[in-house]
């Protein structure tokens, strides 16, 4: 199906009327954009690490409406008429610049597919999505993931940097938990790499049945389980290895935790944290009890393997 995608850039004040003059002419759906909102969430939130340090002043002020209508309804030209004609008749003021785009379908369905590509996220594992064809070099493990609502599909550094820390540290035969599984990328890995057993853990529903499907698309059901709690939930046995690719908030909330899921030589590898909370997560780590190993970089980011002692 195609679409028209009309796009304003308004006052905050004409939210109401530009949105009553779409709905009056049929729009099929609506997206407002509003940067008080980001404002809000970002103030009232302490995670901000994902947010750049110019994002809330490259904001703005202004509000970004879009209004999606049929095209089979509509053409661009007499759509351009009425919406000039309406401004003018609610004595909208200045009069928004209008921006018209013809949009189909397949923009949402498939379009994307051509910036999700098969590539190495470490030395021993690459990662392709279910309809590309590839055939491995022997010595690697391949990875099928597809991009879906839950975080972790290997592009980023954060999951860069963790996957880099385990293909170091699996041997074959370790217990793994991944905390804040998301897509279950991180165990699956594990289990590919010859880990005897996988626990992945997330808060989100979404992402832990995103996990099990990804879990049965790599055929390691038998070696990865999904949890849908917080590490209260989870049994309290001791792992090899612990990865942890959450917000740095996240991580020293549960630092003082993890002891009793520890051995003395359980691997600990700790993600999602940005350089500038380098000194903080150090500090941290050798107050909870643990001693650093190993630090790994990528651009902004930065991984941490720990162990328990000092």
């Amino acid at each position: 199906m195609n679409w028209l995608e009309v796009t304003v850039t308004i006052e905050p004040k004409w939210q109401d009327i530009i949105s009553e003059i779409f709905i009056e002419l049929g729009i099929q759906g609506i997206e407002i954009v509003d940067p008080e909102d980001f404002r809000k969430v970002l103030k009232e939130s302490r995670y901000t690490d994902y947010a750049a340090d110019d994002f809330l002043r490259n904001l703005g002020d202004n509000m970004i409406i879009r209004a999606y209508f049929s095209a089979d309804d509509k053409d661009c030209l007499s759509l351009r008429e009425k919406l000039n004609e309406a401004f003018e008749r609610y004595s909208v003021s200045p009069l928004p610049v209008i921006e018209i785009r013809e949009r189909d379908d397949s923009e949402w369905k498939d379009n994307w597919k051509k910036y999700y590509k098969t590539f190495q996220i470490s030395e021993r594992v690459i990662v392709k999505p279910s309809w590309e064809d590839y055939n491995p070099p022997a010595d690697k493990v391949v990875i099928e993931l597809d991009p879906g609502m839950a975080f972790g599909t290997g592009t980023h550094e954060t999951t860069r940097l963790c996957a880099a820390m385990l293909d170091a540290i699996v041997k074959g035969g370790e217990k793994v938990l991944d905390l804040g599984c998301g897509t279950g990328i991180l165990g699956i890995i594990a289990a590919k790499l010859g880990a005897r057993s996988v626990t992945c853990a997330d808060i989100d529903e979404i992402a832990c049945r995103t996990a099990i499907e990804n879990i049965r698309n790599n055929g390691v059901e038998q070696k990865v389980a999904v949890v849908h709690g917080t590490l209260n939930d989870i049994k309290r046995v001791q792992y090899d290895i612990i990865a942890i690719n959450i917000i740095t908030d996240v991580i020293l909330s549960l630092l003082p935790l993890l002891h009793p899921y520890c051995t003395d030589n359980t691997n600990i590898v700790l993600s999602g944290i940005t350089r500038e909370r380098k000194n903080e997560i150090t500090e941290a780590v050798i107050k909870s009890g643990y001693r650093i190993i190993q630090e790994l970089f990528d651009g902004e980011w930065m991984a941490v393997r720990i162990c328990p002692g000092s």
